[in-house]
């Protein structure tokens, strides 16, 4: 690549600018800093970054070509702008000399209006060709566009089924993703790739020494390039292809990448470059059509061409130009290819018969109006999209309005060629008018009735067809979006009853689990009581002289039992329950108990003479007696104690319960009913023991 340089002194300063002689191109970095300097002044901001310098650029429409050095190049005629722009026209004056600009495939866009399919393609190509070189000037031919480039190289590795010169050149679907692969070899992939698209450091990536240090670290692993990368079947071609990273897509493909391969969907990594806007950023699309022409002959699953997918990004966001620029790219390098020198690299190989019958008939013939899956061409597509540049394009190409897809829908219908229509018959009449009589008048006039009017009646009488075939349509799903929901509202019916019943069920578990919690608390209290009530029993015990481990681990202790006379004891036990039904005040008033007690003695003493000299004497029974009585008197003393604690207690709570609902105390008990309600579902854990004590505390 041959470069010179031209420098020139401009205000005192010396100001030198490198240009490619092979195509005019001039290197970005002469024109960068004072480019800066004329955005910012002195605020220039530090340090400057790749983000910075892409928004100045894209400020001034300034489009990048990066060359295998990475180095990057703007066109010829962006140069003389941006002289003009910094002041230096003067001193630059000879710079540009009068070399045509052969421009970057950056500048793609001619006219890209969104509006109304008014002005059809025919007659904008028949101005053109008649304005002859002021339409060549005007920069809308895509040739202009197309870097001179002489050589094409060739690679043949992935074509084996097309080195056959006699072979039937035809559409095809792609070649499904690779699924034969280890684990390790996608590693090794990966880490390739990590290499290369992500460099340590920043530094520009090198592909043989990332290749070569993948190779150490994994040998014995076989490298393949067609492993899927991702979920969607992508591989690394899918993903260079992508980002317009052209120098790693020729290096890839040299390697024996397969360029065939479609991802999970059936796109090639062709289709994967026009989806995305980075090659017309960078003007690499034509550059990248050298290495991957093959996929150019390639279906994905919906029977979509590269030309469809071109037109379908034509109908994103911003991507307008992008898909112009890629449309006019495409057809210029068909059109190229014819006068550029094939080079095989395989020896003894020749070319590849895509690339020798791959010319502009071939691909109007069988792709430029191939149908899609739902039987839509490119230009029946971009009609609908309405992106009027895409749809002259096409015209011009030699797309067919007529051609109706699925459902009987043709471009035509939608305006696209009717100015063609127009232009015909305009063509008709001043034909038929100046050559009369003659016959060659008479051919000019059977040529042009080749193009049949458009007839209104049929197009009238398809569209109502089609709102008719809508209509039962949109009637059909209703229907069964309709049922669809009825069937939602009885499952939701079904739902809300089964979660009430859980709510219930949810609500009944809370209160038990509640009322566990309290019972096991007082279980706890009781036992707590019971040791303390067992020990202070032993101890009173044997203050009294009688031994407590005799009645150690007995179920039942009776603390009356020592005191007790059995033959007195059982007889009116028996009584008790026989008679009284266990009712001791009922037989207390009835019967007369020292009688009673008579009897009873005098029984047992004949029955058992001697047994009343084992009954205690009466001073000891007296005794017995008195502690009875004693023992009663502490028990209501100890009763009574309890009482007032929680008539106090409860005083307490009742005051408590005024602060908190601000309420009178009187009127506390009134309300009990609904705080209980109130607090049925609450956490008997999530209470403070601790806070609620020194609340009392305070306002006791």
């Amino acid at each position: 690549m041959v470069e010179h340089t031209i420098q020139r002194v401009v205000q005192g300063k010396t100001l030198r600018l490198v240009k490619r002689d092979s195509d005019g191109y001039f290197k970005l970095e002469g024109f960068l800093p004072h480019l800066i300097a004329h955005e910012f002044g002195p605020d220039a901001p530090e340090p400057w970054d790749a983000y910075q310098e892409d928004a100045l650029l894209a400020k001034y429409g300034v489009l990048i070509d990066t060359d295998v050095q990475y180095a990057k190049w703007i066109t010829h005629s962006k140069a003389q702008e941006l002289i003009e722009l910094l002041g230096w026209g003067d001193a630059f004056a000879k710079a540009g000399g009068t070399e045509e600009d052969r421009g970057s495939a950056g500048s793609a866009t001619d006219e890209d209006e969104d509006e109304g399919l008014g002005v059809g393609g025919g007659a904008k190509r028949g101005a053109e060709e008649a304005g002859g070189s002021e339409a060549a000037g005007a920069g809308g031919s895509p040739l202009k566009k197309l870097k001179a480039q002489e050589r094409l190289e060739l690679y043949g590795h992935d074509l084996a089924a097309f080195r056959n010169e006699e072979c039937e050149l035809a559409l095809a679907r792609a070649v499904a993703p690779l699924e034969a692969f280890s684990g390790e070899e996608r590693v090794k992939l990966e880490a390739l790739l990590q290499r290369i698209l992500f460099p340590e450091g920043g530094a520009q990536p090198q592909f043989e020494e990332s290749l070569q240090e993948v190779e150490r670290t994994y040998p014995g692993v076989a490298l393949k390039w067609n492993i899927p990368i991702d979920e969607h079947g992508n591989t690394a071609l899918h993903w260079l292809c992508s980002i317009a990273s052209v120098a790693m897509v020729r290096c890839v493909v040299g390697q024996g990448a397969d360029r065939l391969p479609g991802d999970r969907m059936g796109e090639t990594a062709l289709v994967k470059s026009v989806k995305s806007v980075n090659n017309y950023d960078s003007g690499t699309f034509e550059e990248l059509l050298d290495y991957m022409y093959p996929c150019l002959v390639k279906l994905d699953e919906s029977n979509r061409t590269v030309l469809h997918h071109i037109v379908l990004t034509s109908g994103m966001p911003g991507c307008s130009a992008a898909a112009k620029y890629y449309l006019d790219i495409l057809m210029g390098w068909i059109v190229k290819k014819q006068s550029r020198r094939l080079v095989v690299l395989e020896d003894g190989q020749k070319p590849d018969c895509i690339i020798s019958r791959l010319d502009l008939n071939w691909f109007i013939i069988n792709v430029l109006n191939a149908k899609d899956s739902n039987g839509d061409t490119c230009l029946n597509i971009a009609s609908r999209l309405g992106n009027v540049s895409i749809v002259e394009a096409l015209l011009d190409y030699g797309a067919d309005p007529y051609i109706a897809n699925s459902s009987g829908l043709r471009p035509i219908d939608f305006g696209a060629g009717v100015s063609v229509l127009y232009f015909n018959n305009e063509t008709l009449n001043k034909t038929a008018a100046d050559h009369n009589s003659g016959a060659s008048g008479q051919a000019a006039v059977m040529k042009q009735k080749n193009c049949p009017p458009p007839d209104s009646n049929a197009l009238i009488t398809r569209l109502q067809s089609l709102l008719s075939s809508i209509s039962k349509d949109y009637e059909q799903e209703l229907k069964e979006h309709e049922r669809k929901l009825h069937e939602l509202h009885a499952q939701l019916n079904s739902r809300r009853s089964q979660l009430a019943t859980s709510r219930d069920r949810l609500a009944k578990a809370r209160q038990l689990k509640d009322e566990h919690a309290l019972l096991a608390e007082s279980v706890a209290n009781i036992e707590a009581s019971t040791k303390e009530e067992e020990a202070n029993f032993a101890a009173r015990t044997r203050e009294m002289g009688i031994n407590p481990d005799d009645y150690r681990g007995l179920e039942e202790f009776d603390a009356d039992e020592p005191f007790r006379i059995d033959i007195i004891y059982s007889e009116l036990d028996t009584i008790l329950h026989q008679q009284f039904q266990g009712d001791l005040e009922t037989m207390l008033k009835d019967i007369n108990l020292n009688k009673v007690v008579e009897d009873i003695l005098a029984k047992a003493e004949a029955q058992n003479p001697g047994i009343i000299s084992a009954i205690p004497p009466a001073v000891l029974l007296r005794a017995r007696i008195q502690a009875y009585k004693r023992n009663e008197k502490e028990l209501e003393e100890t009763f009574q104690s309890i009482d007032e604690k929680h008539k106090t207690l409860e005083s307490k709570f009742r005051r408590v319960l005024s602060l908190c609902l601000k309420i009178e105390e009187d009127k506390v008990d009134g309300m009990l009913d609904g705080l209980l309600q109130a607090i049925t579902n609450e956490d008997p854990d999530d209470i403070d023991i601790d806070e609620m004590q020194d609340f009392l505390r305070k306002h006791g």
